[in-house]
């Protein structure tokens, strides 16, 4: 049976919260795995804190879970020893943002599946408005600094970044029927704002 794990962070403190990222990867085998996985996606948060109010806040959950790749089901969990402190953001409180605005980051594969290329994404969502250009577009700075976050994630030697697909059939609910788990290689940031209805995704 081959496992994906999934670390999860929590993002509290502003308006619609709470919100949830996922971030899966080749599988976690023990809590040193688990501990270097929650280490590097912490820093990934950290290396965003400038768009985001201090009052806002980022907690890597100390809970890894293990579910099968084909199926989804849930197999296991398993514990991370040390949990990540928790990431506040660096901006004035007063500094204004849209609650459904901020930006995304693409995560690219080198693997096709029905004729298209299977990649992942991450929205920065929300993010305050020092983020953008007078023009609406991403700023230079946090463009650069969202490519390096993400790119230092990827390129973690301890662990494998990756996305996890899930095959579904034409039955109705849907039945997955299938999956596979890609490793990241490279990333891409859009200069673009990108909207997100809800951060419980």
């Amino acid at each position: 049976m081959v496992n994906v794990s999934t670390v999860t962070v929590i993002w509290q403190g502003f308006t619609g919260a709470p919100g949830y990222s996922h971030f899966r990867f080749q599988e976690l085998v023990d809590a040193a795995a688990c501990n270097a996985a929650g280490a590097a996606v912490r820093a990934f948060f950290v290396a965003q804190q400038n768009v985001w109010q201090t009052t806002w806040s980022f907690q890597v959950q100390p809970t890894v879970q293990q579910n099968d790749i084909g199926t989804g089901l849930l197999t296991s969990e398993r514990a991370m020893t040390t949990t990540p402190a928790v990431v506040n953001g660096l901006a004035n409180v007063s500094t204004t943002y849209e609650g459904g605005s901020g930006y995304v980051i693409n995560w690219l594969t080198n693997s096709v599946h029905n004729g298209r290329k299977i990649r992942g994404r991450t929205f920065i969502v929300p993010a305050t408005g020092q983020s953008f250009s007078n023009d609406g577009t991403i700023s230079t700075a946090t463009a650069t600094a969202a490519q390096t976050a993400a790119a230092a994630l990827m390129n973690d030697t301890a662990t494998e970044l990756s996305v996890w697909s899930r095959f579904w059939d034409d039955s109705k609910p849907p039945k997955q029927t299938g999956g596979s788990l890609t490793p990241v290689t490279g990333v891409l940031v859009p200069d673009r704002a990108a909207q997100l209805r809800t951060r419980r995704s």
